[in-house]
Order: structure tokens, then C-alpha cells, then sequence
């Protein structure tokens, strides 16, 4: 690749080609990539596709290897072919590595969280000091939140009690879901207690933090990405002796769905509630995350600790939020970001 070809690969008219969201993900994931392998964008642009394709195997393995999101490897892939045009059909192994990354995923269950271990992640975060993190498992789990949704939900898409846009016939939290992947513009209730008064103090202090006059159809909730959560996650799971068993994001939406079928809220209301399009695929979620809970195997002094700190979630929770300083949100470890280090509870 000459140097006039890499000077149209930075150019502003490649920028425009696609929307603002998606060259922030291309450039975002390419960075990563060129922070492991260590070469500046300009070295790699220039290097022998074979070369280039082997370093970029050599990163999937090791993401793979890390328990990292697929969608890293395949946004790195992305962005380097969107810099670099000539290499959409010259990075055979790397493609064949995300392919069988690809059909390995499909193939491994992501077993549903119980609350008890929900609790034990939510306090154990708190005491690291990432409280909206912290927050965000609970809310997760008791309204079914995939994780997209979960971190584009923003300040004004919780509806509050006797919220005024609502009228008043609603007395009770929900949260309004504008995109999820169902469709638009969904809803699902807050419908645990302490879960409400938790995320309503959360939600209190990011109002104060911000002033009286912030935009809040922009300002998030939840401040993190997916992936920064998955991360904070993973490491607590290892701090809490679970680390083995591939908990995700996704595994408090499985869980908290699988509760309420094991209470014996009615499937229809599950479905309902959870966004499913349709019966087959609600019952074939559920009928999934039981048989994972009984393959579990987690320790029984967890059970006990979630158990008892969730009598008392309400009290740990506004205790943990006032008294452990707020850790700001820092980019992923694999960005350079500081790792976190979960005190033993």
C-alpha cells in the first residue's frame, strides 16, 4: 500500500461514508487492536496483507482467550477493512477464527444468575466504589434488560411515581425502552422494591451532578458501554470464586425471567414482560434456565451471604453509595483503563 493510498484512508470523506455511531465503534475497536500489537495505524496500513492478517489472528485468539465480546474481533476486522479496502478478501484466517468463534458461542449457554448472586455482584461492585454498575445489575435482573438496553436507557425514559407525563392513573416505576430488539419504544415495570428505592437514589444523585438544566433525554442512566461492564462483571465474578462459570450481562435478563417462573408468575406474563415475540421462545428460555440452575455449582456460603444481604438491600445499598467514593467510569483494561480490585465481602 503506497503512502497516497494511506492518505485516502484517513481522509474526511471516508469519515462521512458511514454514520458517526459506527466509525466511533470501527475506530474504537481498530485502536484496541493497535494498542496490543503494539504498530501505529500507519504500520499496519502499509504492511503485506498476510502479515496484517496474521496479527490480527493472533489478537482474536488472545480476545477469545480473555473471555472478551465477540463483537471486539469482529468491529477490529471491520475497521481495519474500512481503512484499508484491499484486505476485505485477503484476511482468510482471521475470518476463519471469528467463524469458529462464531459457531462456539452459539454453542455455549450463558447460564441465568440467581438474585442471591445478583445481590452478592451489586454489593461487591458498590464496595469498589461502581455504584452505578452496581445499580445496574439489580435493574437489570428484576426488569429483564438485555444489556444494549440497559446502557441507552436514559433520564428520561424512567417514568416516576405519579409521574406527571404519565397522568394519574400510574403510581408506580417503569422504564420506557426506545429501541430494543423487538422492537421500538417497549416498557417494562420496576417492580421490586429496593430496586426502585436504589435506582431513584442513583437516579437523584446523576440529576444533582449534572445541574438543573442537563438534557435529559441525553444523559444516560447507566454512563458505561457494554463492554466496560462486562469486564467490571467478569472481574467481579473471579473476586466472588464464580469466575469459572461464564456469567454474562445477559445472565441477570436470563435470571431474572427464570425466577419468576420458578415463583409461578404465569408464562404470559413473563413473555410479556420480557419482550419475547413469541410463546415458543419464552418457553424454550425458561425451560433452558432451569436445567442451567441445576448444573450450577455454586457454594453455599454465597447463597447465604446473597440471601441475607438481600433482606437488608435497601440499607446496604444507600449505606455503600454514601460512605465508598464514587469511582468515575475509565476505559476497559484492554484500552488502558486501571483494573479494579474487589475486596473479599
Amino acid at each position: 500500500m503506497s503512502s497516497h493510498a494511506f492518505a485516502l484512508a484517513n481522509s474526511a470523506l471516508l469519515d462521512a461514508a458511514v454514520a458517526p455511531s459506527t466509525l466511533r465503534t470501527y475506530n474504537k475497536n481498530l485502536e484496541q487492536f493497535l494498542t496490543h500489537t503494539r504498530r501505529p495505524l500507519q504500520q499496519i496500513l502499509l504492511m503485506r496483507s498476510s502479515d496484517v492478517d496474521y496479527r490480527l489472528s493472533e489478537y482474536i485468539e488472545y480476545l477469545y482467550a480473555s473471555h472478551r465480546p465477540f463483537e471486539s474481533a469482529s468491529h477490529a476486522l471491520n475497521g481495519l477493512v474500512y481503512r484499508r479496502p484491499d484486505l476485505k478478501h485477503k484476511l482468510g484466517h482471521s475470518r476463519l477464527r471469528l467463524r469458529g468463534w462464531r459457531r462456539a458461542k452459539h454453542s455455549t449457554s450463558h447460564p441465568p444468575l440467581t438474585w442471591e448472586l445478583t445481590v452478592l455482584l451489586a454489593v461487591t461492585m458498590a464496595q469498589a466504589g461502581h455504584h452505578g454498575e452496581a445499580v445496574a445489575c439489580l435493574v437489570a435482573f428484576d426488569c429483564y434488560l438485555r444489556v444494549g438496553e440497559l446502557t441507552r436507557l436514559t433520564i428520561a425514559d424512567v417514568v416516576r411515581r405519579n409521574d406527571a407525563r404519565m397522568g394519574g392513573c400510574f403510581t408506580d416505576m417503569a422504564l420506557r425502552l426506545a429501541k430494543t430488539k423487538t422492537g421500538l419504544n417497549q416498557w417494562v415495570s420496576v417492580e421490586d422494591p429496593d430496586v426502585e428505592y436504589i435506582l431513584a437514589r442513583w437516579l437523584r444523585r446523576r440529576c444533582t451532578s449534572r445541574g438543573p438544566d442537563f438534557d435529559t433525554t441525553r444523559e444516560l442512566v447507566f454512563p458505561f458501554s457494554p463492554a466496560h461492564f462486562r469486564q467490571l462483571m467478569r472481574r467481579a465474578c473471579d473476586s466472588l470464586g464464580v469466575g469459572a462459570t461464564p456469567y454474562v450481562p445477559h445472565s441477570f435478563r436470563h435470571g431474572g425471567a427464570t425466577a419468576d417462573f420458578l415463583r409461578r408468575r404465569p408464562i404470559e406474563d413473563i413473555m410479556n414482560r420480557g419482550r419475547w415475540r413469541s410463546m415458543e421462545s419464552a418457553r424454550r428460555y425458561i425451560q433452558t434456565g432451569r436445567a442451567l440452575l441445576a448444573a450450577q455449582e455454586v457454594p453455599a456460603e454465597l447463597n447465604r451471604d446473597g440471601a441475607l444481604f438481600a433482606q437488608h438491600l435497601s440499607f446496604v445499598l444507600k449505606h455503600l453509595m454514601t460512605t465508598v467514593p464514587l469511582v468515575p467510569t475509565r476505559a476497559p483494561a484492554s484500552a488502558g483503563g486501571r483494573r479494579v480490585a474487589f475486596k473479599q465481602l
